[in-house]
């Protein structure tokens, strides 16, 4: 499982930096799939690192920003607990800490009964091949 797997407390996780992508274009992180690694790195534990270039020169900032607010206002931190709901080619799911959020990432629309219930979870972000829902306040 990697260090995040391993250490998740001291595991910086991120989506590209000055030596993968940017300029360098050395093992860069697939451009269409960049906003899907920011839903699972600021929704799952490990320490998120946020490059420049993508928040600032991409136009990325915004929807970062909104999963940034998300992961503090939950607290979301290193030893954060996941469990996947499911992981199949088209479809990841998971719970993070007791379903204070639920998170979707991938292609698949159909989610049958995965779907959290609007009674007992708000959606806080989503976009392409991603969704976030929070657990309403009691």
């Amino acid at each position: 499982p990697g260090m995040i797997g391993y250490w998740p407390e001291k595991a910086v996780t991120f989506i590209d930096n000055h030596d993968t992508g940017s300029t360098q274009c050395h093992w860069p992180f697939p451009p269409h799939k960049v906003m899907l690694g920011y839903v699972y790195i600021l929704t799952h534990p490990g320490i998120p690192c946020i490059f420049y270039d993508h928040f600032f020169d991409w136009g990325l900032g915004e929807k970062i920003t909104e999963l940034v607010a998300i992961r503090r206002r939950n607290n979301i931190r290193g030893n954060s607990r996941c469990t996947i709901l499911v992981a199949d080619g088209d479809l990841y799911m998971v719970s993070i800490d007791d379903n204070k959020l639920i998170v979707k990432i991938g292609p698949r629309f159909d989610i049958g009964g995965l779907a959290p219930s609007s009674q007992d979870f708000d959606i806080v972000a989503v976009g392409h091949e991603y969704c976030v829902w929070e657990k309403k306040s009691s």
